[in-house]
């Protein structure tokens, strides 16, 4: 990784939520895998595509002890969300939804899937606010024709806001690049 990880992290720090855009799914793990552990805070990592969850499972990425792992595919969405957002409320903690795509592909078939994901942010977002808290989210997209982020394979658009940090991940062989796509922000 280019930038040292304080950097990143206190960039990441400075909204409450941030979007770590990226096209190749290991470029994403490996940040994540190198990102978490600087992190000493309670971390809520939504794990939708389990991959991040396979590197633990396979001792590749270690186990670490203020690291809650949730994978919300048997029905327990709802309670894992509220759980945490509980939790965040009270506490400054780091929330990682890996991925967007993967969240939406859960609750795929569901009335209003979009508003109802956004719902589920904002209310982590507003939570998350009066800890001082993190929210990640990690977005498997690219630039559509009119210069807009979507999300990669549905090519729905990605929620934006001029307060939320954005960060794009490239790798070049075993190497992960970030670049700062907000332009007020310094990293």
């Amino acid at each position: 990784m280019d930038p040292n990880n304080s950097s990143i992290q206190n960039t990441l720090e400075q909204n409450t939520t941030n979007m770590i855009f990226y096209e190749d799914s290991f470029a994403k793990t490996s940040f994540f895998t190198k990102e978490i552990p600087n992190w000493k805070t309670p971390i809520f990592y939504f794990d939708f595509d389990l991959q991040y969850t396979g590197f633990v499972n396979a001792g590749i990425t270690p186990p670490l002890k203020n690291l809650t792992m949730l994978y919300p595919e048997n029905g327990s969405l709802r309670e894992d969300l509220k759980s945490v957002i509980e939790k965040i409320s009270k506490t400054k903690s780091l929330v990682i939804i890996d991925s967007l795509n993967g969240f939406f592909n859960l609750l795929e078939g569901k009335k209003d899937v979009g508003r109802l994901v956004n719902s589920f942010l904002m209310l982590l977002a507003s939570s998350a606010k009066h800890t001082k808290s993190t929210v990640v989210l990690g977005i498997l997209s690219r630039l559509n024709d009119e210069d807009k982020w979507v999300l990669y394979n549905t090519g729905r658009h990605v929620i934006d806001n001029e307060h939320f940090t954005k960060i794009q991940l490239t790798r070049s062989g075993n190497s992960i690049s970030t670049k700062i796509l907000n332009s007020d922000s310094a990293c």
